[in-house]
């Protein structure tokens, strides 16, 4: 059931953002669109903090849930409220102090749109700190493995943005602030729909009292979550950042080509969180049960379950993507197609080792690991920064991005080899070997039918016949004889009973 309902929430939530993003692109126009993502991937780049602390809050809670302990996990849970509260309103007093030197002064904005990216800046704040709050309440969620609640909020999440959308062409007054407004609005109501559900339901969460608040607990959620901000802060300020430095070079209007690609970034990693959500919380009870060979059995198969899925589904997409843009956004800025065919690239190459990083957050040494991983992402910036003083075109900074992105799911593989025992073998056998030849058919068949077949829908067909065709090609080729045979026999079963 949450396996369906992953699939289905992140289908729908995909047709949703992306028809949603053609409308606001068409209200707001190039330049608007190209500012709010500006305004909020500057603010955002601290939000790093919010999936770092939401990373280890649902670790320890799935740690503390493999060892049947309801007392560490409702200590844990209200140790972290109490964490995300004092650092999203540390995060707001921070940037409110720094509105007017940031927005007025360093970045890259026409003087009649400075009144308008005031007000934008505030609701992206707010969006922010609510963001931050009820970062815990979703990784209790995870950690309960109650992924259905989660899918319908996000589902009714998409649809209001919709719908917002539709409506900005009725809005009499500036269409940005009104969508920004929107925004805000809708992260209030995620975090109500979270914590009225939950606090009803699991009686762990809770709103946490004063003399709740442990020193030894803040201590060890600190004490992970430290190294963890690097960590998944040098991928918010890695990406968030290039937004700064093409905004430095090309102003607004390019910021709305690769504010199109993030979209699309989004959408893509949300199709890959649907695998690593579903396994995550049974690999971090097995490291909790001490069960290590059960744990990296469950880190090969979500790398290579997050690769097969994402190379099946948008290998075809990236052949078809200039039809695809054009049904979706009719026109669209320069350097859209090449900026969002890198994007869907890298991560879908950055899937073949997303269950290493998992498998470094159960083991909860990540020290050594952040100061690896994060420090090479991070060149990402300068190295970008070095292409366009050097007279590089935008797209220069996309393959920087993508380059650098490689390079550290290539170091990943013998990082977790030394520091948790990975077989190399046997995980480059599941993980490249067995997919070689799904991903190279699935290249092949999307190439020829969408040079044999024309058409506005085209590409509708293409996708069909290439994820057929490769849905056979990794039954025989990627799966073990154990999944076939499991496929075989528990598949119909589940099929009869719905």
């Amino acid at each position: 059931m949450n396996a369906t309902s992953q699939y289905l929430r992140t289908g729908i939530c995909m047709v949703l953002s992306l028809y949603s993003t053609r409308i606001i692109l068409e209200a707001l126009g190039k330049s608007d669109f190209g500012l709010y993502s500006l305004i909020g991937s500057v603010v955002m780049m601290l939000g790093f903090v919010t999936s770092s602390l939401s990373t280890s809050t649902q670790r320890f809670l799935s740690f503390s849930w493999g060892k049947n302990d309801i007392n560490t996990t409702r200590s844990i849970f209200s140790n972290a409220m109490g964490l995300h509260a004092i650092i999203g309103m540390l995060l707001m007093v921070v940037l409110l102090l720094l509105e007017r030197p940031l927005v007025h002064s360093y970045l890259n904005i026409d003087p009649t749109r400075i009144e308008t990216a005031d007000f934008v800046y505030y609701m992206v704040i707010l969006i922010l700190v609510m963001t931050i709050i009820t970062a815990p309440v979703k990784a209790l969620f995870i950690a309960r493995e109650n992924i259905v609640y989660s899918s319908i909020i996000d589902i009714i999440d998409g649809t209001i943005k919709l719908a917002g959308a539709i409506g900005l062409s009725w809005i009499a007054f500036d269409k940005l602030k009104a969508y920004a407004m929107l925004m805000a609005g809708i992260s209030i109501f995620a975090f109500l729909a979270y914590f009225v559900y939950a606090k009803r339901k699991y009686e762990e969460c809770h709103i946490p009292r004063i003399r709740e608040l442990s020193v030894a607990s803040l201590k060890n959620l600190m004490g992970f979550t430290a190294w963890n901000i690097y960590s998944v802060g040098s991928t918010v300020v890695r990406t968030q950042g290039l937004a700064v430095i093409i905004n430095r070079f090309f102003g607004t209007l390019i910021n709305s080509s690769y504010g199109i690609a993030l979209q699309v970034s989004n959408t893509v990693n949300a199709v890959a969180a649907s695998v690593v959500n579903a396994m995550n919380p049974q690999l971090m009870k097995a490291e909790g049960r001490g069960d290590r060979k059960e744990m990296l059995l469950f880190t090969t198969l979500e790398s290579k379950y997050s690769f097969l899925l994402l190379s099946t589904l948008f290998i075809p997409i990236v052949v078809e993507l200039p039809s695809i843009l054009t049904l979706w956004l009719k026109s669209y800025p320069e350097n859209t197609l090449e900026f969002c065919t890198l994007v869907i690239l890298t991560v879908v190459i950055d899937q073949s080792t997303i269950g290493l990083t998992s498998a470094n957050q159960a083991i909860g040494k990540i020290r050594n690991y952040s100061l690896l991983i994060s420090t090479i992402r991070l060149l990402t910036l300068p190295a970008a920064w070095l292409s366009l003083y050097l007279g590089g075109p935008p797209l220069s900074v996309m393959v920087v991005y993508m380059f650098f992105a490689t390079l550290c799911g290539l170091v990943r593989i013998p990082f977790i080899h030394y520091t948790a025992g990975l077989d190399i073998y046997q995980y480059c056998k599941e993980v490249y070997l067995r997919t070689l030849i799904p991903v190279a058919g699935n290249l092949t068949v999307a190439f020829l039918v969408s040079r044999a077949v024309d058409g506005t829908w085209s590409f509708l067909l293409t996708e069909i016949v290439a994820v057929s065709f490769t849905i056979i090609l990794i039954y025989i080729f990627s799966l073990s004889s154990a999944e076939r045979m499991w496929i075989r026999h528990h598949l119909p079963i589940k099929i009869l009973r719905k």
